[in-house]
């Protein structure tokens, strides 16, 4: 197949939220649509809601390594990977164009280094990828970049895949072409005060709480929906800020520092003088 979308699972927990996931992209995007996951998890409700199930039973041996193990079994040429935890609010199918440029492309990970590895090289100046949302095409570049991806974790014995993804990149950085998406199609951090700019295409973040349990969970259908239209109402410079909402950017202290020295008679000058 051509071009699609990709999920991987090796939990009940993770196949549930894809499950919701996949429903948020089917409504904007018309490519299939795979899962895979390992044979205890193939269910009659899995085979009948994802286009293709592919059943790879390594997978149960590892935590966040099993992602890179799905990556490199996706059925298509070109792959949008979607994490299990990413909620769709739009059509997102325009992003299997940048791989007429690259072999792949993510956003950056907000935080410089996830791991506390000594011998990282180029560090605190070559950030990390953020493996949740990856565009990717199956050619031989990337074959290499995703086993150099599993290898790198598997030596350094690492908990979180990341890291390994960063790497792998400066491994073979004289054959891989890469480009950094617009954080619309992976923003994350609500859980503390963000700016956001555009429509929020991707949501990538668990932001329900349980009575007694301090870990999030992945909501349901019509709560993500709930969520997703309330920070999308408007598409221009906003903050959202937890348990309050959207507030527009021109509420802000800086901009309304600037409402009251224009009411005090302060002038604007020509940056060119």
């Amino acid at each position: 197949m051509k071009k699609g979308f990709l999920y991987v699972a090796n939990r009940q927990k993770f196949v549930d939220e894809a499950l919701i996931s996949s429903r948020s992209l089917r409504r904007f995007n018309r490519e299939p649509i795979c899962l895979v996951c390992t044979s205890d998890l193939v269910s009659p409700q899995v085979k009948a809601h994802f286009d293709e199930v592919i059943v790879f039973d390594e997978m149960e041996k590892h935590t966040y390594l099993s992602k890179v193990i799905g990556l490199q079994n996706t059925p298509f040429d070109n792959t949008i990977f979607l994490d299990s935890d990413t909620f769709i609010t739009d059509t997102i199918s325009e992003l299997f164009k940048i791989l007429e440029l690259v072999d792949f492309a993510t956003t950056l990970e907000q935080k410089l280094h996830t791991t506390n590895i000594s011998n990282l090289q180029y560090k605190e100046i070559f950030p990390e990828f953020n493996s949740g949302v990856i565009v990717f095409r199956n050619n031989e570049t990337m074959k290499k970049v995703l086993k150099d991806w599993f290898q790198f974790c598997l030596d350094n014995k690492m908990g979180n895949d990341m890291p390994g993804l960063r790497e792998s990149v400066l491994i073979n950085f004289d054959t891989v072409r890469f480009s950094i998406l617009p954080n619309r199609y992976n923003e994350h951090g609500f859980s503390t005060m963000l700016i956001l700019d555009q429509k929020v295409k991707i949501i990538h973040e668990r932001l329900g709480y349980k009575r007694g349990v301090t870990t999030p969970h992945f909501m349901d259908m019509e709560s993500m929906d709930r969520f997703a239209k309330k920070i999308n109402k408007v598409k221009y410079k906003r903050l959202y800020i937890p348990k309050i909402g959207i507030i527009s950017y021109r509420w802000s202290p800086t901009n309304l520092l600037l409402f009251m020295k224009k009411k005090l008679g302060y002038k604007r000058v020509s940056k060119n003088r």
